[in-house]
């Protein structure tokens, strides 16, 4: 064990703080009752999404609302309508006490007559209480009847949470959903307390939503870097883990564009962070991990304008494990010169028969004729194939008919199911020389075989894209990126450096079968399957990193992977000052502390070390 490893180690111990919480059933009603005055009268009573279905709840019995099930049996799998309710998540797990087994979930029938009446459904890890927050007064006064009554506070937005960061047993959560004031375009925005303008932006509530935020940027001829699904929360999750895109090869990451933050601390005060003030706030914000050094009411980011792309897509059909090796290697061995050439998209691979696989990639910075001739490798491979497959290499005037595309692929897509996830960014060298390509090759190819094997063993009934191959590292502008913004810069964020050193972000999916829920022992061996399956991964690329926003729950070194023992070093000093009492607290966030009962929910995982 080195010095500095062992320093961390420490760090995150005496990260603890002496803050002891109570259960929510301890605090006074009296005291709920001013709480619920002082932010407007909206504070609630947290429930699963699907409770009004149950005739059995928390142990009691009660009376089905017939009316408002109807309308979660005809929505529950649709995209966006979980995340406009408190009480749903984008994957049903972290709504659940998974180590307990105590969910309240339905099967993947639709409608599902059947569970509702025969299972229980449990409170989970669904916050017992929440604050709808409208405003800044009102986070500030949920932060202080939190910090006063020693209750656990969670933060959640969207519910687009692969760790459970946004949910908490017995706990109270902020729900900034609602944080949603007119998007606004402002050219040669200066920044609070800036001398200059630093160019044209847009700026947000922390409820926008990336559907709208595109649209409105779209109306004013502009694209802005940002997630490929619709109802993913800007401002919350995304941008303080690091925000990749489609467009980050050629742009850079949402930390990378943000220009400004405002954000209530956690005793309070309001602030705004840029690069000429709160600058250690505003590293800590841009990849320093959500719910963990404030909650951000506000956003500014660059809005460049719109540009013609040209955009290559496959679609196969079932594809086999012979065809998708052949892809795989021949994506891996040109992975490093579609980079250059502006490239960015994802690979989405799953075994199953009756599933699809897709090839999508776009740049901007080539013409159609040398469009082409990129991706000819990848056209031979569909010509030689005897199934079913739709290919095709088009321009589009514009990013957002690109997003459109995807976005409305996306819809098509049911939400709500369980899964776990583990991942891995993979630096440039790892695609570099046939021995590297190889080894890459078969590795990725392990990957996707695995989670075909264990459902043959019958651990899962879903079909799953158990390989998500994401080409969205900010390969082209790292490579130019402003000075300002390198480690030493005002303007650095606290993202780990494979980011600038990566080419691919590849991600593991293992979905669980419709009762594993309430299965403490399967939702554990699932979590552990996918989180071994990625050590081959991990051992290979031992510089490589993780993307915390979609990282294995259970990742085997998150300090190291997350952000770097120099990043983390700095993050907790800032959190010390900003959250002396470690008030914010999420599972391998910076400083967290394990002991907190907050995580007595989170299953057991050997991380084999």
């Amino acid at each position: 064990m080195d010095c500095l490893f062992l320093f961390t180690i420490l760090g995150l111990v005496e990260a603890r703080s002496s803050r002891v919480t109570v259960s929510l059933a301890s605090v006074n009603q009296s005291a709920w009752d001013a709480l619920d005055r002082s932010v407007g009268g909206r504070l609630y009573d947290g429930e699963p999404m699907l409770a009004p279905c149950y005739i059995r709840y928390n142990g009691q019995v009660q009376r089905p609302d017939i009316g408002e099930c109807v309308v979660l049996q005809q929505n529950r799998t649709k995209l966006g309508f979980a995340s406009n309710e408190f009480g749903g998540y984008q994957n049903a797990n972290w709504g659940a006490c998974q180590a307990a087994g105590e969910s309240c979930a339905f099967t993947s029938t639709s409608p599902d007559l059947i569970t509702p009446i025969t299972r229980m459904c449990y409170q989970g890890s669904v916050p017992s209480k929440y604050v709808d927050a409208r405003s800044v007064r009102d986070i500030q006064e949920t932060l202080s009847f939190a910090q006063m009554n020693n209750v656990r506070l969670v933060i959640k937005n969207t519910g687009h949470d692969y760790s459970g960061r946004s949910s908490g047993a017995d706990s109270l959560a902020l729900w900034t959903h609602h944080l949603q004031p007119p998007i606004k375009l402002k050219r040669k925005f200066i920044p609070d307390g800036c001398p200059e303008a630093v160019g044209d932006v847009i700026t947000f509530g922390a409820g926008q939503q990336f559907a709208g935020i595109y649209k409105f940027a779209h109306e004013h001829n502009y694209r802005v870097v940002g997630g490929s699904s619709s109802t993913v929360g800007a401002a919350g999750g995304w941008i303080t883990g690091g925000g990749h895109s489609l467009l980050s090869n050629e742009l850079g990451l949402g930390v990378d564009n943000v220009q400004q933050l405002r954000a209530v601390l956690p005793n309070g005060t309001y602030v705004t962070a840029n690069r000429c003030q709160n600058q250690d706030l505003f590293f800590a914000l841009r990849g320093g991990g959500g719910s963990t050094f404030g909650v951000i009411t506000e956003m500014s980011t660059f809005a460049h304008p719109e540009k013609p792309m040209v955009v290559a897509t496959v679609t196969f059909m079932g594809i086999s494990p012979t065809s998708a090796s052949q892809l795989i290697s021949i994506s891996v061995a040109n992975a490093d010169r579609w980079a250059s050439e502006g490239w960015g998209g994802y690979i989405v691979l799953g075994l199953d028969a009756n599933g699809l696989s897709t090839f999508s990639m776009a740049t901007s910075m080539l013409n159609q004729t040398a469009a082409e001739t990129s991706m000819k490798p990848v056209m031979d491979l569909v010509n030689r194939l005897d199934t079913p497959v739709v290919a095709n290499i088009s321009a589009s005037e514009t990013y957002f008919e690109v997003l459109h595309s995807l976005i409305a692929s996306e819809e098509t897509s049911p939400t709500g199911f369980a899964m776990a996830m583990s991942s891995r960014i993979i630096p440039r060298e790892y695609f570099q020389g046939t021995v590297n390509q190889d080894k890459l090759s078969s590795i990725l190819d392990g990957i996707l075989v695995a989670p075909q094997e264990d459902s043959d063993n019958g651990k899962s009934t879903l079909p799953t894209s158990s390989l998500f191959i994401c080409a969205v590292a900010p390969t082209i502008y790292s490579q130019n990126f402003p000075e300002s913004d390198k480690s030493d810069g005002p303007g650095a964020s606290s993202i780990t450096n494979a980011w600038r050193t990566g080419l691919w972000h590849a991600i593991h999916l293992h979905p669980f079968a419709d009762t594993t829920t309430s299965d403490p022992d399967a939702v554990r061996e699932i979590f552990q399957v996918v989180h071994d399956t990625m050590n081959p991964l991990r051992e290979f690329t031992p510089n490589g990193g993780a993307y915390q926003n979609e990282a294995d729950t259970f990742e085997t070194d998150p300090i190291g992977s997350f952000w770097g023992n120099e990043n983390y070093a700095r993050l907790l000093k800032i959190k010390r000052e900003v959250d002396p009492a470690n008030l914010l607290s999420v599972h391998n966030g910076v400083g967290w502390d394990r002991e907190d009962e907050r995580f007595t929910c989170y299953p057991d995982v050997d991380l084999g070390v």
